[in-house]
């Protein structure tokens, strides 16, 4: 299989006639549509006859839908040749590898994928998974920054942004060469890159963060590096966040998507509770995606179905599996760690919809410093401080047909986008919380003036107290 050559140089000129060309995500949709970004194979072909004969319309057609172009139409057709990211047969540029805008930087990896043809080594594009870890991590200044199993590099490339240095690892020469000329494609020189698997080309370093997106996908297969570990059960997953907990600096973040097995579907995270003992870190579960064997299996090779023998070969092979390793439950999701001193941390486990999630950067951050001040002063103390609604929350109200409210819903528009179903007196309670005034104060503003009985003021303190512990470690209510 080939591999690309970067050359920083060559990689430098191409970024520059990119910007140039004002090949950008909003050009893009400008030019084609909302989706055109995300177009697969099927797609290309009708988007490339919808653009014009013009300098950027023929470098979204090269470099976005990977249809050939002749070389006199684009400019840095040396520095793409150079690069290894096209060939040239008789005058036309015919693109082995993508080039597309994403997140703000210029990130390339190889074409459209094949199914069951793409070769061992082959680099996927920007996935729903890399949106997830990219959403999912903390987005504040540090010193180093370290991506395991980098890919296409796009986390690497992220965290440079606010990083010093950053060290991007992988088992694959291929996408560590993809990387490096991501990174001269955006002018980007604090990226290393290093390979091995996983943890092992930083041995005995630390790092302020770390973010990861490795092969995770339990499977009893090995059929692509991306995707397959190869190791047994959940092994790969446990490395990495044992390992990640290992390589934090202190006060530093950890950001990892990894995969879990479960004995029930009630209990699906007992493995992780058990990877994270004396880490050192408070942690934060969050289950994204959970599906039963079977579900697993269909979805894991769906393409396969259209030849319906096979599917159902490979659906039986990785049931068979999974009955041999005990499991009623396989969770897909993240674990974000923060190390900090202290003999006593927290783990949160939540759920959150894949589809909801939005940057949540800011939120993380409230959520640590929410656990750390609990294990640190202890419920009582921290409900007794001073606290307020997060700007992002908001409430959502239901009226019937004479304007009565019918049901209270407080929202977090931002991050995991959580939701609590809550009663008149608590959305009083909470808004009342101005960042001057404490919990009880607030319970205690809401009994005088509804003229609750002290049976009732009782309940809904206690209720409140309880509701507010939960807001605070998902990152809607504040200390001030």
């Amino acid at each position: 299989m080939w591999t690309p050559s970067p050359d920083r140089t060559a990689a430098e000129k191409l970024g520059g006639a990119l910007r140039a060309a004002h090949y950008v995500e909003e050009t893009i949709e400008e030019l084609l549509d909302d989706d055109a970004l995300a177009a697969d194979l099927p797609e290309s072909v009708p988007y490339a006859r919808r653009l014009g004969d013009d300098e950027t319309s023929n470098t979204i057609r090269l470099l976005l839908l990977n249809r050939p172009v002749q070389r006199a139409s684009f400019p840095a057709a040396d520095a793409l040749l150079a690069l290894g990211l096209a060939t040239e047969e008789r005058g036309t540029l015919v693109p082995r590898s993508r080039i597309v805008p994403t997140e703000g930087i210029y990130l390339t990896f190889d074409t459209f994928s094949q199914g069951l043809d793409d070769p061992d080594g082959w680099v996927a594009s920007f996935t729903p998974t890399a949106y997830w870890l990219a959403s999912l991590t903390v987005r504040r200044r540090v010193g180093r920054a370290l991506d395991i199993g980098t890919g296409n590099g796009v986390h690497a490339l992220l965290a440079a942004r606010h990083a010093d240095s950053v060290v991007a690892t992988d088992i694959n020469q291929r996408a560590l060469a993809f990387t490096e000329i991501s990174a001269g494609l955006n002018g980007i020189d604090n990226v290393e890159t290093r390979l091995g698997s996983l943890f092992e080309p930083v041995a005995g370093e630390t790092f302020d963060l770390i973010t990861c997106n490795a092969p995770y996908v339990i499977s009893p297969e090995r059929r692509w590096q991306y995707r397959d570990s190869g190791m047994r059960g959940d092994e790969v997953s446990r490395r990495v966040v044992t390992a990640a907990a290992d390589h934090l600096a202190d006060d530093g973040f950890a950001s990892v998507l990894v995969s879990w097995l479960g004995a029930s579907e009630d209990e699906p995270d007992e493995h992780v509770h058990e990877w994270l003992e004396g880490n050192d870190c408070d942690a934060w579960i969050l289950g994204l995606s959970g599906s039963d064997p079977l579900d697993h299996a269909a979805g894991w090779n769906e393409h396969l179905s259209v030849d319906a023998a096979a599917y159902d070969a490979a659906i039986d092979e990785w049931h068979a599996y999974f009955d041999e390793l005990g499991a009623a439950w396989i969770t897909e999701g993240a674990v974000i760690l923060h190390r900090r001193p202290g003999d006593h941390h927290i783990v949160r486990a939540d759920g959150a919809d894949e589809d909801e999630l939005e940057f949540a950067g800011d939120q993380i951050e409230r959520v640590f410093t929410a656990l750390e001040a609990l294990a640190r002063d202890g419920e009582d103390a921290v409900l007794e401080r001073r606290l307020r609604l997060t700007a992002e929350a908001r409430f959502d109200q239901e009226l019937d047909r004479s304007g009565a409210v019918t049901s209270t819903t407080l929202v977090l528009d931002e991050g995991t986008c959580p939701d609590f179903e809550i009663d008149l007196e608590t959305a009083e309670v909470l808004t009342a919380l101005d960042g001057a005034t404490t919990l009880d104060q607030a319970v205690q503003r809401v009994v005088r003036r509804e003229e609750l009985t002290k049976h009732e003021s009782a309940e809904l303190r206690r209720d409140v107290r309880e509701l507010a512990r939960d807001l605070l470690e998902q990152g809607v209510l504040e200390l001030v």
